[in-house]
């Protein structure tokens, strides 16, 4: 009986966290990241979004972005400032994200 509780509990408790993990890659935010090099541009997202973007550095070094802007979710944000980069990114878990060339 006591083990029954704990797990309804923990499920109560965690609920509320998986609901907000699976609402942030769709949540729309005000996003202005400015035409730069690809590398400080997706460093501005990850910090903006609270996500982990990872990569090689050698793949973005000499690549530059027309940035991003407007009201937008995740998925947009990346689009835009991959858009033209040979670039796409795979997503590792809800807010860990890779970057790698197009096929």
């Amino acid at each position: 009986m006591y083990l029954q509780v704990v797990v309804v509990v923990i499920c109560v408790l965690l609920a509320p966290l998986q609901a907000r993990a699976d609402a942030a890659p769709t949540a729309r935010q005000p996003t202005r990241i400015v035409a730069q090099q690809l590398a400080p541009a997706l460093q501005t997202l990850a910090k903006d979004r609270n996500v982990q973007l990872v990569y090689r550095s050698e793949l973005v070094a000499d690549l530059h972005t027309e940035g991003a802007s407007g009201v937008l979710t995740l998925e947009e944000a990346l689009t835009q400032i991959l858009r033209g980069s040979g670039l796409v990114y795979r997503y590792l878990d809800t807010d860990a994200i890779t970057i790698v060339r197009g096929k």
